[in-house]
């Protein structure tokens, strides 16, 4: 990956295989991004660096003052925004939407509770995702696509999409996959 410099924050997601991973397996030309969930940066970064033109949200204020210092630390421009979801972004459309969500089912491994809505994706891990992509077609460009991180861990769910396996990994806790979602 090309030379991306980023500093970690209390409270926020530090990149990890899930992150390592869309930044590798990504597709390079993405045209206008929205990152929802944002953390740290690296993936608004990575794609910014490819030329795209991202849009970055997050729930956490803290991501979002991690990610603004990592994108000037990397001299990338990017429209960040607090916004749950799509709160904030009413009558946009964007040619692809990725997203690394919170899809553990809730533990008690976290102190902080920034850190849990980070990785934590709802009673089965899967309803942060199926309310992700129940919402995102509106915001989506014709022929657009959204592009996401499955878990071995999360339920499985059915959705009125497409889906693509880009990318596929093991760890010794869990397999996680790199989907595309299309109409």
């Amino acid at each position: 990956m090309e030379d991306i410099e980023i500093k970690t924050f209390e409270g926020v997601y530090a990149p990890a295989e899930d992150s390592w991973m869309m930044c590798n397996y990504l597709p390079s030309e993405l045209g206008s991004v929205l990152e929802i969930g944002c953390g740290s940066g690296i993936i608004s970064i990575h794609l910014a660096k490819k030329g795209n033109i991202v849009t970055s949200v997050d729930v956490n204020p803290k991501a979002l003052r991690a990610t603004e210092a990592n994108s000037k630390q990397n001299q990338v421009k990017l429209e960040i925004l607090e916004s749950n979801m799509f709160e904030k972004l009413q009558g946009r459309k964007f040619d692809s939407i990725v997203c690394n969500p919170p899809y553990l089912p809730p533990t008690d491994d976290y102190d902080d509770p920034e850190l849990a809505l980070a990785v934590e994706g709802g009673p089965t891990g899967s309803e942060f995702t199926i309310k992700l992509l129940s919402r995102a077609k509106q915001f989506l460009k014709k022929g657009g696509n959204i592009y996401l991180i499955i878990s071995s861990k999360m339920k499985d769910f059915n959705v009125d999409w497409k889906r693509e396996v880009l990318h596929q990994e093991s760890f010794f806790f869990e397999k996680l996959t790199l989907e595309r979602f299309s109409e």
